[in-house]
């Protein structure tokens, strides 16, 4: 069997929304030699330090978070318009993972170029620290209340951030060689327990999350690597993405049961019924909620679909994709599997060369966000109406936005 990695599943991370050969996989949940753990925070409160443009302590409830090399520019959706920026100390930045944490206070984001994570205050509207991990970050996960776990991809390692003393606590080495893009994937059903996934590795590692270590391996096959990954609460299995197909865990056994014929990106649906698993040029959804995983229905999307996002309305269930070979966003009735609309929300950059394409998105209270980085803007759609409401310009090659819900 073919376990030949998928297009927008192992690239490295751009700008402006382009994936070439690890990452390919921002806003998932999305969707990376050497480097140290000791801390660098220091305080944004005067000096070189200092963020801001003086409107900070108004709060972030309701606004979306847009990072650029420059600024980080804060939109609101109502208004389809940047409202505050954080400029100073904010310089030549690229940026993995953005995460807002569960009591909604501070967002944690990696910036890639010096191998740190930034810690926003987010009633403040400014930087409150810098906190150095691995190089080669890509994503980062929030499994218990007071951490972040920001994963190093030359090291294979996450770095597990306290989020109120903004110290990095521990190191877990998650891959068996030492380095290799990596996921992490936790629920409450699982208890202290994650699986981390790694490109380099044919296995699905167990973590303990307390304990701070690997404990054993699922394996997978022997040679290839694993990626995305999805859990349906409804049938208590995990989805693992291993070369060209999905592998189906029992997590109650650490077993495989079951494989699917598709890989790709993975995103439950609100109710928990149906996962979609984004390919080429089409989703394919499968049963959630028994043992079997049938797959119910497929959509064709034209233009490569890729981050999918789900809104629950009166008439339904619609998935929001923004394209990655075209500068529209398609909308999915999950109900009739079909595209029922397309949106224009601008344009990525795509170089000659480019092996692989990704485009992130990101959703909340009923507003869908997708960055165009050829187009220095950021596109917001009420996802009700499934109308634009305005490209918001930011800054050239902008490609990470997260929402902070109301």
């Amino acid at each position: 069997m073919d376990r030949s990695i998928g297009r927008r599943d192992f690239g490295r991370v751009l700008g402006s929304g382009m994936v070439v050969g690890v990452a390919g996989c921002l806003g998932d949940d999305g969707d990376g030699d050497g480097g140290d753990d000791h801390d660098h925070d220091h305080d944004h409160n005067g000096g070189n330090g200092e963020s801001g443009s003086g409107e900070g302590g108004e709060g972030s409830a309701g606004l979306a978070y847009a990072f650029g090399s420059e600024t980080i520019a804060l939109v609101d959706p109502a208004e389809g318009a940047v409202v505050d920026e954080i400029t100073e100390g904010v310089d030549g930045y690229a940026y993995g993972d953005a995460v807002v944490t569960s009591n909604g206070s501070q967002l944690f984001v990696i910036e890639e170029t010096i191998g740190q994570v930034l810690a926003i205050d987010l009633e403040a509207r400014e930087i409150a620290a810098e906190i150095a991990m691995g190089p080669d970050g890509t994503h980062m996960y929030h499994p218990v209340d007071d951490e972040m776990w920001a994963h190093s991809d030359a090291e294979g390692t996450f770095y597990v951030i306290d989020t109120e003393n903004h110290e990095v606590v521990e190191t877990v080495d998650a891959g068996l060689e030492g380095e290799g893009h990596g996921k992490l994937l936790s629920h409450e059903d699982f208890g202290d327990v994650g699986y981390g996934t790694n490109v380099n590795d044919p296995a699905l590692h167990v973590i303990d999350l307390t304990e701070y270590e690997r404990t054993d391996s699922i394996e997978l096959g022997e040679e290839g690597g694993t990626h995305y990954k999805a859990y349906g609460p409804q049938n208590g299995l995990a989805y693992v993405e291993y070369g060209d197909v999905t592998a189906v865990v029992d997590v109650e056994t650490n077993e495989v049961v079951d494989e699917l014929d598709v890989a790709g990106g993975m995103y439950l649906t609100p109710d928990e019924e149906l996962l979609g698993i984004v390919g080429e040029d089409e989703i394919r959804f499968f049963d959630a909620t028994s043992e079997d995983a049938d797959e119910v229905g497929s959509v064709a999307v034209e233009g490569g679909p890729d981050a999918l996002e789900y809104y629950e309305g009166d008439d339904g269930v619609y998935g929001f994709t923004a394209n990655t070979m075209n500068s529209d966003a398609a909308v999915v009735d999950v109900d009739a599997m079909e595209v029922v609309d397309r949106i224009g929300v601008g344009d990525i950059e795509r170089p000659e060369d480019a092996q692989h394409l990704h485009r992130s998105a990101v959703s909340g209270d009923g507003y869908f966000f997708t960055p165009a980085g050829a187009d220095g803007t950021v596109a917001v759609i009420d996802m009700e109406a499934r109308e634009l409401i305005e490209h918001v310009p930011v800054e050239d090659g902008i490609d990470t936005v997260q929402y902070v819900p109301e």
